[in-house]
């Protein structure tokens, strides 16, 4: 075993949203929110988050570009699964990049079967379908950031993070309040931890559907943050357009 998952963290920033809500939430999104590692002198080592998406019959992961920019080879990196304890290499996924051209933003290809029906198994796959552009009440990240993991011994144990945050205006990409305190649903005040690590993980947008229910939809792709400033990320609708320009 190489990887473990530990059970989820709820913070919220500044929605107000009901603490029995924000549970249930935290849990269905925790689930959607994949860990990206590296393997670096024969370790797993964590590198970014991500998730996983299907466009027509093929199955893409998406994750920022920026987390090549230290050198890492996609051949060296894989995604954990859960159930097993263990990662799947890419290198044995027979994956290919896609990267945006104007976007900090890549797909991967998952291009071998075998590997394929196990990422099936083990993740949900989200459709890339047409979103409704309307406000939402809060944007929710869902992602595996550096602070929530500790190596003890050769097995890295990981905590997914999931944050409640306010939009906020924004012309060129979609941003969300990130201050260096907010509440857990139990209602105690904690610091925020560093977002790296949560690079590539996607930002969820969150609307009222009636009175006692709410809709959520990819809305982006994170990709930076600033303590007392922002979230931001790259709308999904930048990766609806990358994957379907390939047909």
């Amino acid at each position: 075993m190489h990887w473990q998952r530990l059970g989820t963290t709820s913070i919220d920033i500044d929605t107000g949203i009901d603490p029995v809500l924000a549970l249930a939430v935290a849990d269905a999104l925790a689930a959607q929110a994949v860990p990206v590692v590296a393997r670096r002198d024969g370790r797993v080592e964590p590198l970014a988050s991500g998730a996983f998406y299907r466009a027509g019959e093929r199955l893409w992961l998406a994750t920022c570009r920026h987390v090549f920019d230290d050198g890492a080879a996609l051949g060296d990196l894989g995604v954990a699964l859960p159930a097993a304890g263990r990662v799947c290499w890419l290198r044995e996924a027979r994956a290919r990049l896609l990267a945006h051209p104007r976007h900090d933003l890549v797909a991967i290809l998952i291009g071998a079967a075998a590997a394929e029906r196990e990422i099936r198994r083990a993740w949900p796959v989200l459709p890339l379908a047409q979103f409704d552009d309307a406000p939402a009440q809060a944007l929710v990240l869902a992602a595996y950031p550096y602070a929530q993991m500790q190596r003890i011994e050769s097995v890295l144990h990981a905590r997914p993070v999931v944050v409640f945050a306010r939009p906020l205006p924004s012309q060129s990409d979609v941003r969300a309040s990130y201050a260096r305190l907010a509440h857990r649903a139990d209602g105690a005040s904690v610091h925020t931890p560093s977002l790296d690590g949560a690079s590539g993980a996607t930002l969820w947008a969150l609307h009222p559907f009636d009175d006692d229910r709410f809709l959520l939809q990819p809305a982006a792709v994170q990709f930076a943050f600033k303590h007392d400033a922002y979230m931001r990320g790259t709308p999904i609708a930048a990766l609806r357009e990358l994957l379907t320009s390939l047909h």
